[in-house]
């Protein structure tokens, strides 16, 4: 038996519980009720932030956070969990580096990006490694490997993932049948892609977005060293110029694909979710037939796109070990909870058996109301073949020097091969500041 057999046939002896997820949060919500009108002898506090993290709108970011803490606290009477609301995503990294300072850590919170390795590193994350290993409810392969590797480094687990978002190419599909085109298949190349978009136009494909798809990567895990200049990351960046290139009286943008001048844009997972939704799909008023597919595989890479996660951790110091345990799990492996995810348009599931139930295209169809049946495959995939951002904690400062040096390569054509190694080096004494 294959591995990917043994996944689907572990997933599939679970799939039962995911009918229950309405009854289960209708029934939690109710009760958390009673639960919370009585005196608490714990509270829990869990540090989150108002909004997406996806820089999408949300009409209500506490909806499924909400029902998590329903849940928990149905199955812990005499324990309440508390957070504070407001916290804007662009203040919540200040807001959670003042609680630490004074000495006000939330029991469990989530992580931001830029402080993951840094909380590992000085003790403030609790190492999970040994309780998730001795955990039965809790298997590595229920998890897609770019979200759940996203949670380690060095070796050792810090926390695990909640939500998940990935870039994908978003098709106008009337378009191309206007030009008598037709919809390459999910393996596509750049050359696929450079055809089509020669014909068709393209907006906002980036230099990332090649480099993550021809096999590379830009640092290694802990940050320490930059590959900018590999032949794979010269490859890429030359595509990109080549792209650049095309004849056209203006630089396309995003409003050129909204109105259906153009035919491909890469976009999030969490941005594509929105354009479909209502009411926003209404206000934009697309007048033509959406698709989408995988990012095209550059020549020395695959289908792959960048993935990036969400996750929750637990205060190495909480006097809550277990019951803070416990409320990460409700947040991060409970299948209603993580089901909810969807319905919200925040991002996906990083959990297997949510991309394969039938229960999540509900969910998803009654939001896009498309009249068609929703890609889950097609998520599934992504997420299998995704390359994780990193998380070290120079990684944006170095992105930033990077991203201006290669716009500036690009715009003025100049040769990749060298002014790669050039910024090889200044990133590389970025890192080692």
């Amino acid at each position: 038996m294959t591995y990917l057999k043994e996944i689907k046939m572990k997933i599939k002896s679970k799939k039962r519980g995911i009918a229950l997820c309405v009854c289960a949060i209708a029934l939690a919500c109710a009760l958390g009720g009673i639960f919370r009108a009585r005196t608490k002898n714990i509270v829990l506090e869990l540090g989150m932030f108002a909004g997406s993290n996806w820089g999408v709108s949300n009409g209500d970011s506490y909806h499924t956070v909400d029902r998590a803490i329903a849940i928990f606290e149905y199955s812990h009477p005499g324990v309440r969990v508390h957070y504070f609301s407001g916290i804007r995503k662009n203040d919540y990294d200040e807001w959670l580096s003042q609680q630490i300072l004074l000495g006000k850590t939330p029991d469990v919170f989530f992580v931001p990006d830029s402080h993951f390795t840094q909380f590992a590193e000085q003790g403030i994350l609790k190492n999970l490694t040994g309780t998730v290993e001795s955990d039965s409810d809790i298997k590595s392969w229920e998890y897609f490997p770019s979200a759940w590797n996203s949670a380690f480094l060095g070796g050792k687990q810090y926390a695990l993932p909640y939500q998940a978002d990935f870039m994908l190419m978003a098709v106008n599909l009337t378009l191309l049948n206007r030009r008598g085109l037709e919809l390459p298949g999910q393996s596509w190349t750049w050359n696929d892609f450079y055809a089509l978009a020669k014909e068709t136009g393209m907006s906002g494909y980036s230099w990332q977005d090649a480099v993550f798809s021809n096999g590379v990567s830009l640092f290694n895990d802990d940050g320490s060293k930059a590959h900018f200049s590999d032949s794979r990351t010269v490859d890429a960046i030359r595509f990109v110029q080549k792209l650049s290139a095309l004849p056209s009286e203006r630089r396309y943008t995003a409003d050129d694909f909204d109105s259906g001048r153009i035919a491909f844009m890469p976009m999030s997972y969490a941005q594509f979710c929105t354009y479909v939704s209502y009411p926003y799909k209404v206000y934009k008023d697309f007048n033509y037939e959406w698709g989408c597919l995988p990012m095209p595989a550059g020549i020395s890479g695959g289908n792959v796109s960048r993935v990036s996660t969400l996750l929750i951790g637990i205060y190495a110091k909480t006097r809550y070990q277990k019951l803070s345990y416990e409320l990460l799990k409700t947040l991060t492996h409970n299948i209603c909870v993580q089901t909810d995810i969807y319905s919200m348009a925040q991002g996906a599931s990083p959990l297997r058996i949510i991309s394969a139930s039938k229960s999540t295209r509900a969910v998803i169809d009654s939001y896009t109301r498309s009249g068609k049946e929703y890609n889950l495959s097609l998520v599934s995939e992504i997420l299998d073949k995704g390359t994780v951002v990193p998380k070290f904690a120079r990684y944006t400062q170095a992105m930033q020097a990077a991203d201006s040096a290669i716009t500036k390569i690009i715009d003025e054509k100049n040769d990749a091969d060298t002014s790669l190694k050039v910024l090889q080096q200044n990133v590389q004494n970025i890192l080692v500041k």
